[in-house]
């Protein structure tokens, strides 16, 4: 092996893992949960995702979940960061003096 086939090799190796390490990084923990107090700006039943008023989206994973929910509506919503998404682990009416949580809507 050349000098510069190996130089170019542990050039690519390195580019590999910090590529692979910033990406690992912007991930969420899988056990990231959450809690948030929102208005509902939609809802898409067919995918079974809640926006928030701040663009957080949130799946529900079981439908049921969104039965009584309407746009407009403020929440109490616990989450937790599975599947490569926000999960919904409940969510709730809040209380009407309830002041809303800012997040960033990642």
């Amino acid at each position: 092996m050349s000098l510069t086939h190996a130089v170019f090799t542990l050039t690519m190796i390195s580019l590999v893992a910090l590529v692979g390490g910033v990406a690992d990084a912007a991930a969420p923990d899988v056990d990231h949960r959450g809690q948030a107090i929102g208005t509902i700006r939609s809802i898409d039943r067919a995918e079974n995702v809640v926006t928030l008023g701040d663009g957080l989206r949130l799946r529900a994973t079981d439908a049921q979940i969104l039965d009584e929910l309407r746009e407009g509506e403020l929440v109490k919503v616990d989450f937790a960061h599975e599947s490569g998404g926000w999960v919904i682990r409940t969510i709730e009416a809040a209380d009407a003096d309830a002041e809303p949580t800012e997040l960033d809507g990642d």
